[in-house]
């Protein structure tokens, strides 16, 4: 049996090729075997590529090469894009060529729940194992690395981040990078391995846990091979870094499409919840929650120096910025979520009745915007002091852009919050989540300036939320996680 270290190194290899060829490549711009061709060039790619085509010519400036055997370098990687009818000869071409690895965007396997297809899917197994080559896939789209120039769509990311990412499904892959860019959720690397009929989600939640360039874990999975197999190595990449798992599948409607998409069979959901939290991952059931719980992990600090049972498993959070209403709202949410929503600490109140005495005894938590309006104190003043009280244990800042407009310097008002935000967020070992809303103003410039002051909070590190309920289920996510870690 191949040890652990050494498929990952073998995985390590797959995403630093220095030469990749696309079998089946086309000059023809709706085909993939372009896709994969233009997407390596624009993303920056700097090894060689060679597309393959029996009818040879010329694809984007590039020869193209009627077979693998007609190549006259080395190639580590091969991406097909051919017919399933032609794989096993193209994994003995692989063989014959010294290609070690083979990823197949090739579908129409066991997922279309056919015999015959089944069959050929076994076949493929059986003789790329006796060829000495590694599968990725089939029915997948592949490797996503930013830093080595490495994407299957020219429109993904191009920022290097924390996140090493495995996922069943290419397009959920391409969404995650699509809706969470603006966010902050950058990849080290990402795979997506389809139906894993060789290197499976075990293999690369292992490499995953030692990659030096990853500090938090996601994964997207419909279903596993070996169940046992897979808890136990969860357990061990967790142990060793945040790890989010997205089940799909968890019930019969999704469990038949599961099938049909990557011929994962489905679980029970209630067995699955319970093995991945005694595993120390966290469990997620939207991309939604996915794209929050990795914000989170990848960029709010863990409470430092808790130890207490009662105090991290029902931290105390304080939240400044909302208006009365929201304040209101979001105490009820916390409190039933576990987290505590304390009065202001008394060393917060004293500094407010120093700073602001008409306020005295006022302010509570969370702190009402519009209370502070013209007092001479501000939310983000606040905010430090309670960053600063030792009865506080994770902050929640509201940008409250939609207040902000309301009054005649609006714009300047959301440029000095954003600011002092970071200001708190570069100095705070506690938790801390910003809300900033979708830029989703028709004014183009309340657009652009919630835009510039997302991109400012991301660019220094904050876990920015689109919304106070979203960020406060992603804190009490954490604090659940933190508390279970804790001896």
């Amino acid at each position: 049996m191949t040890s652990r270290a050494a498929v990952a190194a073998e995985i390590d290899a797959i995403f630093h090729p220095g030469s990749i060829a696309v079998v089946g490549a086309s000059a023809n711009p709706e085909t993939p075997g372009y896709d994969y061709v233009r997407s390596l060039q624009e993303f920056g790619y700097e090894g060689r590529i060679y597309p393959v085509n029996p009818k040879g010519g010329e694809i984007l400036g590039l020869p193209v090469y009627a077979s693998l055997g007609d190549i006259p370098g080395v190639v580590d990687y091969v991406i097909s894009c051919i017919p399933n009818a032609y794989i096993l000869d193209l994994v003995r071409d692989c063989a014959a060529a010294g290609v070690k690895a083979l990823q197949l965007f090739t579908g129409r396997f066991s997922e279309t729940g056919r015999a015959d297809d089944a069959a050929l899917e076994d076949r493929l197994r059986r003789t790329a194992r006796a060829a000495g080559v590694r599968l990725i896939g089939p029915n997948c789209m592949g490797l996503l690395y930013p830093e080595f120039g490495i994407s299957f769509r020219t429109d993904m990311s191009r920022k290097s981040g924390p996140i090493g990412f495995l996922s069943q499904s290419g397009n959920l892959l391409f969404e995650l990078t699509h809706f969470g860019e603006s966010r902050g959720l950058r990849f080290s690397k990402a795979i997506s391995y389809g139906n894993a009929l060789d290197l499976n989600e075990c293999d690369f939640l292992e490499y995953f846990a030692e990659d030096a360039e990853t500090r938090v874990i996601g994964a997207y999975i419909e279903g596993v091979r070996d169940g046992r197999a897979f808890i136990q190595t969860l357990g061990r990449a967790s142990s060793r870094k945040p790890t989010v798992v997205l089940k799909g599948g968890r019930t019969d409607a999704g469990g038949r499409t599961a099938v049909s998409h990557t011929a994962a069979l489905a679980g029970s959901a209630a067995v699955w919840e319970a093995a991945v939290r005694q595993s120390g991952a966290l469990s997620v059931a939207t991309v939604e929650e996915l794209v929050d719980a990795l914000i989170g992990c990848a960029y709010m600090r863990a409470p430092a120096g808790v130890h207490s049972g009662d105090r991290l498993s029902r931290p105390r959070l304080a939240m400044v910025g909302a208006g009365g209403g929201r304040s209101v709202l979001t105490a009820d949410l916390c409190e039933e979520l576990g987290l505590r929503v304390p009065p202001l600490p008394q060393d917060v109140e004293a500094k407010v009745a120093e700073k602001a005495p008409d306020l005295a005894g006022w302010v509570t938590n969370p702190v009402d915007q519009s209370i502070l309006a013209g007092s001479g104190l501000g939310g983000a003043q606040v905010l430090e002091w309670l960053d600063e009280s030792p009865a506080i244990d994770m902050l929640v800042g509201n940008v409250g852009e939609p207040w902000a407009f309301g009054r005649p310097n609006g714009e300047a008002i959301v440029r000095r919050v954003t600011e002092r935000f970071i200001e708190v967020a570069a100095k705070t070992n506690k938790p801390f989540a910003v809300v900033l809303g979708p830029s989703d103003y028709a004014d183009e410039e309340r657009w652009r300036v919630v835009s510039e002051a997302r991109e400012r909070l991301v660019e220094a590190g904050v876990a920015v939320f689109p919304s106070v309920e979203r960020a406060v289920r992603t804190l009490a996510r954490l604090a659940r996680k933190w508390s279970s870690r804790q001896d």
